[in-house]
This record gives C-alpha cells, structure tokens and sequence, in this order.
C-alpha cells in the first residue's frame, strides 16, 4: 500500500490532484493510524490507474473524460496478464 505523498512522486500527481480524483470517486484509498495521526494509503493498483488518468489530463481531456479512457485502458488485458 502505498501513502498519498509516495503515490504522488511515483505518478507525477499532486496530492492535490489525488484529493480531487478521491472527492470525485475516481479513486479510493483507506486511513491508516499512525501515532498522532490518520493517513491514506491507496492499493498498488492504484498507482496505474492514476498514471493513467493524469497521463491524459495533461494531454488537454477534462477529468471525466480522462477517467473514462483511464479506465478502458485499464480494463484491456495486457500480454503480461495470465487470463
């Protein structure tokens, strides 16, 4: 699992931009205590999904639009899946 600043650095996302596509239900991640405190922490499939996302925003497609093809992308079975 991995912390909202890590998932950040390791997509090229802003935490920013990570707090919007969880508002908008793009994303989700789970609070994790720490001593003083709760974080995020978000699935390593995650990571690939907002690469994805942000990949495209940055090419000019609005949010929703960027999810959509995102998520077909995502979908589509690469030839290193088993199935």
């Amino acid at each position: 699992m991995l912390r909202i600043t890590e998932l950040a650095r390791k997509t090229g996302a802003s935490v920013d931009e990570i707090h919007y596509l969880e508002r908008k239900g793009f994303t989700e991640s789970t609070m994790s205590r720490l001593t003083r405190r709760e974080v995020r922490k978000f699935q390593d499939t995650e990571e690939r999904k907002i690469q994805l996302i942000i990949n495209y925003r940055r090419q000019g497609f609005t949010w929703d639009v960027a999810f959509q093809k995102a998520s077909q992308e995502f979908d589509k079975p690469t030839l290193f899946d088993d199935g």
